[in-house]
């Protein structure tokens, strides 16, 4: 015999509930031409929050914009002290905040819930100064 009508009504309606909830939980998709997770990308710090005393496991976070980006809520990213993989530059965060205008390298990761519209700069380390335009040739007399 086969199931009550009931039985499969409610089956059907709790299927209906699950994806619902599933579509609600995942994050809304990239703006388009926004890089991949596994592309680094290039930005520029803009901003910087420090840790508030007393706070426990904070240890500030900041706003990158990415290059050939406007500086935007939809653009721009979060950088979190804990997220700069380098040792220096981390310490730098926790300890005396980033200044705007640090170039730094990171992969994107996508935001983690439909609330936050920002991704996150993860991986994040510092673009170091190839040395181009620095210093001149010697001249000679």
């Amino acid at each position: 015999s086969s199931p009550a009508p009931g039985r499969e009504i409610a089956r059907s309606q709790q299927c209906v509930r699950d994806r619902e909830r599933a579509r609600a939980r995942s994050p809304p998709p990239a703006p388009p031409g926004m890089p991949s997770e596994r592309d680094r990308v290039m930005g520029t710090v803009t901003s910087w929050n420090m840790a508030k005393p007393g706070k426990r496991n904070s240890e500030g976070f900041g706003f990158v914009t990415m290059d050939g980006y406007e500086q935007s809520k939809k653009t721009d990213l979060f950088l979190y002290a804990d997220s700069i993989k380098d040792s220096k530059l981390r310490s730098e965060a926790k300890l005396f905040g980033l200044k705007s205008g640090v170039r730094v390298s990171f992969f994107v990761q996508e935001p983690k819930s439909a609330r936050h519209e920002s991704g996150s700069a993860i991986e994040v380390l510092p673009v170091r100064d190839g040395g181009r335009g620095a210093g001149g040739g010697g001249g000679g007399g």
